[in-house]
């Protein structure tokens, strides 16, 4: 019977071979650094989203006071310093 011969790669398939695990190395590290990356910014992101949420919540709860004749003079009293006609203002200078 004939033996089958093994084949034996030579030095220039190795190095071929080496040298696209290199390149796919490079690649995945490549790419892990840019998931890291997006990560993070997904967090800025949510962040940045939460804060606008509680601003939207808090501007909406300042428009359903617009009509409200109590909030809209002490919004005038404390904002603009307005007096209602009798009363007498006065300030702190002795800072």
């Amino acid at each position: 019977m004939a033996e089958r011969q093994k084949k034996r790669t030579g030095p220039l398939t190795a190095i071929v071979i080496l040298l696209l695990l290199t390149i796919v190395g490079v690649e995945l590290l490549r790419m892990q650094s840019k998931i890291e990356s997006a990560q993070a910014e997904q967090t800025g992101l949510e962040d940045q989203l939460a804060a606008q949420r509680q601003e939207n919540a808090s501007l909406e709860a300042a428009l359903d006071k617009a009509n409200d004749p109590e909030y809209l003079q002490d919004l005038a009293r404390d904002q603009l310093g307005y007096v209602t006609p009798g009363e007498k203002d006065f300030y702190d200078i002795s800072n």
